[in-house]
């Protein structure tokens, strides 16, 4: 009973609940068979966190079927729980309201070093590899061709809290050798869909976002695309039993890329299946925070908001 201690009340309950129904005989510890029985209206609830970015309906459609799937291979109950933004996510995590949420690279380091969250899985691109790319984009009739030449442009990233739209192409201006005080401007925008908009209409020269979403808008061209960092992980607290972990793992492990098109319908994140993952592949980003933020001490005029994560280790 060790295990359980620190889950939301309910959870804690159940599992109790489901250890002891499972437990008749000492070979059979630690290896329940199911914990509530697959039908029962007690099976136990897991809450599955996410960012309600459009309106509940298009993020249920979207996020549901993989519900049912985990529901149907793993012996809990699962159940979407919606926040309003990142920060909400992420204290939706440490407060124990959802047990697993995908969280952004830059927002796991950061769960990561406040209460010992740790990566379940990270989610697999069309092409089967659990990686991820920024890419700055601009409109299909400007002239700009090469990342050097956003000096004394206007730039548009996405959130603060994002990897792919704010912290990666943060970290190709640097690369470039472009200093954020050489642009003319840089904001952040809610979403890399307003990151796109805003292009369009013209209020910037350029901006930066997660590859798929820019290569699915019209009307943009890219023109830089980043080095690929591990994709955004599923997140679970560190204090969640063992073997529950293992099970929600097993049942996201058996969604094969191979048969995504039979998930059209499902959210791009969470289509094409899922490997597992640890907190060292995400060593890069921690790097990429570092160099980042360092920069950005001194000449900064837009800050990049990364509090504390100048040291990511959770030491």
């Amino acid at each position: 009973m060790e295990l359980l201690r620190g889950l939301s009340s309910p959870l804690a309950l159940l599992l109790v609940l489901a250890l002891n129904g499972c437990q008749s005989s000492p070979r059979d510890r630690g290896k329940p068979k199911d914990p509530a029985g697959a039908t029962s209206p007690k099976r136990p609830v897991i809450g599955f966190g996410l960012i309600l970015e459009t309106d509940p309906g298009v993020t249920y459609k979207a996020y549901q079927p993989l519900m049912d799937h985990l529901t149907a291979q793993a012996p809990f109950l699962f159940q979407i729980r919606l926040g309003r933004t990142s920060d909400d996510l992420l204290r939706s995590v440490e407060e124990r309201m959802a047990e697993l949420a995908p969280l952004s690279a830059v927002t796991y380091l950061e769960a990561h070093r406040q209460f010992g969250a740790v990566p379940l899985v990270k989610p697999l691109n069309r092409v089967g590899e659990a990686l991820s790319q920024a890419v700055f984009f601009t409109r299909e009739d400007s002239r700009l061709d090469f990342i050097e030449e956003l000096k004394g442009g206007r730039l548009a990233l996405g959130s603060h809290h994002s990897a792919l739209s704010n912290l990666v192409p943060r970290h190709e201006l640097l690369r470039a050798g472009v200093q954020p005080d050489e642009l003319a401007t840089i904001e952040h925008m809610s979403s890399d869909e307003e990151v796109v908009a805003a292009v369009l209409e013209g209020r910037f020269d350029a901006g930066a976002a997660e590859d798929v979403v820019a290569r699915a808008a019209e009307g943009v061209r890219i023109f830089h695309t980043s080095e690929p960092i591990p994709s955004a992980p599923l997140v679970i607290r560190d204090d969640l039993p063992q073997w529950v972990a293992q099970a929600i793992r097993d049942a996201l492990l058996k969604l094969d890329v191979s048969d995504s098109a039979k998930r059209e319908a499902w959210a791009e994140e969470i289509r094409y299946g899922f490997r597992p993952a640890k907190d060292s592949d995400y060593e890069p980003v921690r790097k990429m925070v570092k160099a980042v933020v360092g920069q950005c001490a001194d000449s900064c005029h837009s800050s990049v908001e990364l509090p504390h994560m100048a040291d990511t280790s959770g030491q």
